[in-house]
């Protein structure tokens, strides 16, 4: 590839990546500024859980309809509705309006950071270089994705807390990210390439007729189901780490809710199973401790979000071929990102069931005793796709 190819590409991933980030900072904004959020829409810790899960609902049901669009339709458009919807959005989300207008809000959120983008983007990334390149170009992306999502945070971090009014702050915070939404928009329609789409009809049929197969076929793979658990591991200690590490701080280390806020961005955005399972007992252990337990908080999030960052990259260790991409992100992503619908629901309740029983505490602690589990659960499917991925790679020896 010559140096203006080389250029593209890495302009290319970078709006794509920034993309990404935009995409789920916004609808997540519960993982740096929870304690913010609930003041500013008077909410409870039950409220922001039943508008994560019905975020996550419609995340899980667009899954499948993103694989599919993704293959049918061009990237460059898609990408160009999902950024404009989002701002939409998110302009009336600004409008700080009332539980039911919020349930609405998350649930669009859910369609257009999913369906019209979810595996249009993972396509987009995996045809960017070779099988070899993946973990290094999802990595790249995670990367990028978290450097815009950091500026983007900050920027938010320091106009919220700008504000005497909790309200006011955060309904401005809303505005930059429409803002940046649509400047995002702008950028697509002017970098990313135009995808090549056949019109022949004997090809769109052969590509209708072969949906079900795929489908099938990925439902009955071993590559699928081991991706699926690898996934699902590591994607519910993410959800679980940002999206609720920041407030245990607040409220059970007893620091502020804007350095709460500066935490979580570092701990989701600039850092990224047997080593987590480590940090969680530590945790458990030292929360008296308020500064060692404050970086081994860091610590944790760090190596969940080195999991995120690479867990797509195991598509071809797994034996999933390139040209099954988005089909096959949008089957395991149905399955494997499941948590985004239990984990609100589930760790809201332990924390509601503390305050309850007046300590606090044991709500969090019950949250860390859930992260070992699926720490351990982490251990045992990368075992698992290790193993498969060294089969892999013997079947091909022998041929060659």
């Amino acid at each position: 590839m010559n140096d203006k190819g080389v250029k593209n590409r890495t302009l290319v991933l970078l709006i794509l990546s920034l993309i990404a980030g935009l995409m789920y900072l916004t609808p997540l904004l519960r993982f740096s500024f929870y304690d913010q959020m609930m003041d500013a829409l008077n909410l409870t810790d039950i409220q922001i859980g039943t508008l994560g899960s019905v975020y996550a609902i419609f995340c899980v049901i667009c899954y499948p309809v993103s694989g599919v669009l993704a293959d049918k339709f061009s990237t460059k458009k898609l990408l160009v509705i999902s950024n404009f919807a989002m701002a939409l959005i998110t302009i009336w989300y600004c409008l700080l309006p009332g539980f039911t207008s919020l349930i609405i809000i998350h649930g669009l959120y859910g369609i257009f950071s999913i369906a019209t983008f979810w595996s249009p983007y993972l396509k987009a990334v995996r045809q960017l270089g070779s099988e070899e390149e993946q973990g290094r170009l999802y990595g790249i992306s995670e990367g990028l994705r978290g450097i815009g999502q950091t500026i983007v945070a900050t920027i938010c971090l320091f106009v919220i807390s700008s504000f005497a009014s909790m309200a006011v702050g955060f309904r401005v915070l809303l505005i930059i990210n429409a803002v940046v939404f649509i400047l995002l928009m702008f950028a697509t329609i002017f970098v990313i390439p135009e995808d090549k789409i056949e019109n022949n009809e004997s090809k769109e049929k052969e590509k209708s007729d072969s949906i079900i197969t795929i489908v099938t076929t990925s439902l009955t793979s071993s590559s699928t189901w081991i991706c699926i658990f690898v996934i699902m591991s590591g994607y519910t200690l993410w959800c679980t780490a940002n999206g609720y590490i920041g407030t245990y701080c607040t409220r059970v280390l007893g620091i502020s809710a804007n350095l709460s806020s500066t935490l979580s961005i570092v701990r989701s955005y600039v850092i990224v199973f047997l080593a987590g399972a480590i940090s969680i007992a530590a945790v458990l252990f030292t929360s008296k401790v308020t500064a060692i337990c404050i970086i081994i908080t860091i610590v944790l999030a760090y190596i969940v979000n080195v999991l995120k960052s690479t867990y797509w990259s195991i598509l071809g260790d797994a034996g999933i071929p390139v040209e099954s991409t988005g089909m096959a992100t949008g089957i395991i992503s149905l399955i494997a990102l499941t948590p985004d619908m239990y984990v609100p629901i589930i760790i809201s309740r332990f924390i509601s069931y503390g305050e309850s029983i007046g300590n606090l505490k044991l709500g969090f602690d019950f949250m860390l005793i859930w992260l070992l589990v699926w720490s351990v659960l982490g251990i045992f499917s990368g075992v698992i796709l290790k193993r498969r991925k060294e089969k892999i790679m013997r079947e091909k020896n022998e041929i060659t």
